[in-house]
């Protein structure tokens, strides 16, 4: 089940940042994060289900997934799990290519996907999933 998630987050990420206007990708970079207690074999378990999932499903959909639909992706199934994501929005400066930026996905102090080459980057932004605050009553 959670490739077929994966699939359908990088379509919605997909056509967030190629087809609709801008306001939508940014709000889908701050999703809430889902109220749950969770233990560490949990947690991890879960996060690597989600970088096995994304991975799996950008190399089969009919576009090129990059790292912005792959962290998109990720960082809403882990919120919707209940574990806070950071999406981490990075640039640098290489000869060949000139400037180029990259996206990754880090959650409880691990990268979660787009990870390979994060260490070059510099980061320009941190969007952080939202923890909704306790209703009061």
């Amino acid at each position: 089940m959670p490739a077929v998630q994966a699939m359908g987050w990088l379509l919605l990420a997909w056509l967030a940042i190629n087809v609709l206007p801008g306001r939508f990708y940014r709000r889908m970079m701050r999703p809430s994060v889902r109220k749950r207690e969770m233990k560490d074999a949990e947690r991890n378990e879960m996060m690597k289900r989600v970088r096995w999932a994304v991975r799996a499903a950008a190399k089969r959909v009919p576009w090129k997934a990059v790292c912005f639909h792959q962290g998109i992706a990720a960082q809403q199934m882990l919120c919707r799990a209940g574990i806070p994501a950071e999406l981490h929005y990075g640039v640098a400066k290489s000869d060949d290519k000139g400037l180029e930026a990259h996206v990754w996905v880090m959650a409880n102090g691990n990268t979660v996907v787009g990870g390979a080459t994060q260490d070059r980057f510099t980061v320009l932004a941190i969007f952080e999933g939202v923890t909704q605050s306790p209703s009061v009553e």
